[in-house]
C-alpha cells in the first residue's frame, strides 16, 4: 500500500458509525494508556504511521479493540502472538505506530476493513496481569480458545458483516484454524496464518523434518502429561506447583508451565485437515520459534486445499525490518484482492 496515503489516511479521524458503536461501549479516553509498556522503537520506524481513531469494547469474559470502518462490510479479527502478559494491547490514539504489536502489521487494511483486536483474557490494562497468581493459572492455550470463542461469538452477534477474516500470529496462528470450528455459525471466510503453520510439538517438527509419519503416540503423551498436571495442581493446588514454586525462587516473571503443556499438546495439521476455505500462511524460513518445517509439512500433506504459502528467506520468526514489513503488508493485501475478500 502507498505508505503516504495511509499516513493521509490515519491523520483523519473516521467518522464514527454512532454515537458509542456496537453495545453502546464506552470510548477510549485520548488522554489515556502510553503504548503499553513495550519500547518498540529500535524495531521500526514507521514514521507518519499514528494509531487511528478506535473504541475499547468490554464484554462478559474480556474486551477488544475495534477499528471501525463505516465504508466497509468486512472484518478481520487480528489474534496477537504470544506466549506473553499483554495481549494484543493497542498504544494511545495519536500516538506512533512502532510495528511492535501483530495489529500494527495489518492496520494499513483499515481503509477496506473494520479491524478487531482480542486482548487476552479480562486482564485490562491497569498493570501487569502477570502478578495476579488467578492470571498464571489461567494462561492455558485451552482457557486462551474458549475466552477468544467467547468474545468473539459476543461481538459478531452485535454486528453484520459480509465477510470475516481471522488472522493470527505465533500463538494466535496456531488457534486461529482450532478458533474456526467454535465459529461455523459465523461462516469464516477465510484465515492467515503468520510465523505458525501446522505442527506444534518438537516430535511434530522432528518427525516432519525427517521426512518420517507423525507419530500420533507422541502427541498423546503431551496431552497426557497436560492432563496430569491439571489434575495434580488445579482446583486451588496451584499455588503448589513447580510453577508457582519456580516463581518463589526467583521472583522474575516467567510463563507458565501449564502454558507449555497445553501449548504442545496441539496439532493444528488436524483442523486443517478439514478446512476448506481460503488460508494464507506467510512463514520466515529463519523461523526459530517455529520452524518453517511447520508449514513446508501442510503445504506437502494437503496440497488439493485453496491454502497460498509465502516464505521469506531471510526472516525469522517475525518482519525486524521495514523492507519485511512493507513486504509482509503488501502479500497480505494482495492476496485479500486475489481471492476477493
Amino acid at each position: 500500500m502507498d505508505f503516504i496515503a495511509f499516513a493521509i489516511l490515519l491523520s483523519v479521524a473516521l467518522i464514527s458509525c454512532g454515537p458509542l458503536g456496537p453495545l453502546a461501549q464506552k470510548p477510549v479516553h485520548k488522554s489515556n494508556y502510553s503504548s503499553n509498556g513495550i519500547d518498540s522503537s529500535n524495531l521500526f520506524e514507521l514514521m507518519g504511521e499514528k494509531i487511528p481513531d478506535y473504541n475499547t469494547l468490554y464484554f462478559t469474559d474480556g474486551q477488544g479493540y475495534e477499528f471501525m470502518n463505516c465504508a466497509s462490510n468486512k472484518l478481520l479479527i487480528a489474534l496477537g502472538g504470544g506466549p506473553e502478559w499483554f495481549g494484543n494491547r493497542i498504544g494511545a490514539i495519536g500516538d506512533k505506530s512502532y510495528g511492535a504489536n501483530f495489529a500494527d502489521w495489518l492496520l494499513p487494511l483499515y481503509n477496506e476493513y473494520n479491524i478487531f483486536v482480542l486482548e487476552k483474557f479480562d486482564w485490562g490494562r491497569g498493570s501487569d496481569p502477570f502478578w495476579d497468581i488467578e492470571n498464571r493459572e489461567r494462561y492455558t492455550v485451552d482457557n486462551l480458545v474458549e475466552n477468544y470463542t467467547g468474545v468473539i461469538k459476543e461481538y459478531l452477534s452485535q454486528n453484520d458483516y459480509e465477510t470475516i477474516i481471522v488472522a493470527g500470529f505465533s500463538e494466535g496462528g496456531i488457534i486461529a484454524p482450532e478458533l474456526y470450528f467454535h465459529l461455523k455459525e459465523f461462516h469464516i471466510s477465510a484465515l492467515i496464518s503468520i510465523g505458525a503453520g501446522g505442527l506444534v510439538s518438537p516430535d511434530d517438527i522432528s518427525a516432519a523434518r525427517r521426512h518420517k509419519t507423525l507419530d500420533d503416540a507422541l502427541i498423546n503423551r503431551y496431552t497426557v502429561t497436560y492432563h496430569q498436571y491439571l489434575a495434580a495442581y488445579g482446583h486451588g493446588n496451584y499455588a503448589y506447583s513447580p510453577d508457582e514454586l519456580r516463581f518463589k525462587r526467583t521472583g522474575k516473571v516467567f510463563i507458565p508451565l501449564i502454558w507449555w503443556y497445553s501449548f504442545h499438546a496441539r496439532r493444528p495439521f488436524e483442523f486443517y485437515k478439514n478446512i476448506n476455505i481460503p488460508v494464507l500462511f506467510i512463514h520466515g524460513e529463519k523461523d526459530t520459534n517455529v520452524p518453517v518445517v511447520s508449514t513446508r509439512y501442510v503445504e506437502k500433506n494437503l496440497p488439493d486445499k485453496p491454502f497460498t504459502y509465502v516464505y521469506y528467506p531471510d526472516m525469522a520468526h517475525y518482519p525486524d525490518t521495514i523492507g519485511e514489513l512493507k513486504r509482509l503488508r503488501a502479500d497480505i493485501a494482495a492476496w485479500l484482492r486475489a481471492e476477493g475478500l
